[in-house]
């Protein structure tokens, strides 16, 4: 499965797959391939060649839920975001906003990290984030409007709370007043940026879309 998922342009090298199986499944299957008893298992034996690991039950623990966490992402990304249209219609409103912004290109073949389908979305990102952090923090309780930015990735860019904050209150302005206004700007701290996702939590909760959130 891993193999066909990998064909249709997932990013699973990186997962083994005897990380997706359940606990008394992987002691079972490093015994049957190592020849050791799982209880004080610490090293690590070979398989044909290849390195097997042999993990604790909390250390595999970890491992398997970020195996699995990645598999659906990457599901995510190769059976949904397909569906998302690459057809850009720009917004006359914003264009004189995003004049000065390096564009995104969405071609196919112009990035060996995002999908066409990926780099659409970090455009409609940058689109929104653009047009709405001088509406949505034009009133800040906590640093003003924040600057400029080019967002290019899916993990960095996000940590703060401002580009998603931007997207929702672009659909909801009703959750500005009431929680994007107290969002710090200009987070530096864990503190502030714990502050920040809480906030965009209890918004997502305030429109019933909370999903069972944990931060």
């Amino acid at each position: 499965l891993l193999y066909d998922f990998r064909s249709q342009g997932a990013c699973l090298s990186h997962v083994m797959p005897e990380f997706l199986l359940a606990p008394e499944d992987y002691k079972i299957w490093t015994e049957v391939n190592t020849g050791l008893r799982v209880g004080s298992m610490r090293s690590s034996g070979t398989l044909s060649g290849k390195r097997v690991f042999i993990l604790e039950d909390s250390t595999f623990e970890t491992m398997s839920k970020r195996a699995w966490t990645d598999v659906l992402l990457q599901i995510y990304k190769v059976f949904v975001l397909p569906r998302v249209s690459s057809r850009i219609v720009p917004d006359p409103s914003s264009l004189e906003s995003l004049q000065n912004m390096p564009g995104i290109k969405s071609e196919p073949l112009c990035s060996n990290i995002y999908s066409q389908y990926e780099r659409t979305i970090l455009i409609w990102l940058n689109k929104h984030y653009e047009k709405n952090r001088k509406i949505v923090w034009k009133d800040s309780q906590r640093g003003g409007i924040p600057p400029m930015r080019w967002i290019v990735n899916f993990d960095q860019d996000l940590l703060d709370g401002l580009v998603l904050a931007a997207q929702v209150a672009a659909y909801c302005p009703y959750l500005i007043p009431t929680h994007f206004i107290k969002m710090y700007t200009d987070p530096r701290t864990h503190e502030q940026f714990l502050h920040n996702s809480l906030i965009f939590v209890k918004a997502l909760r305030a429109v019933n879309l909370d999903m069972d959130i944990k931060v």
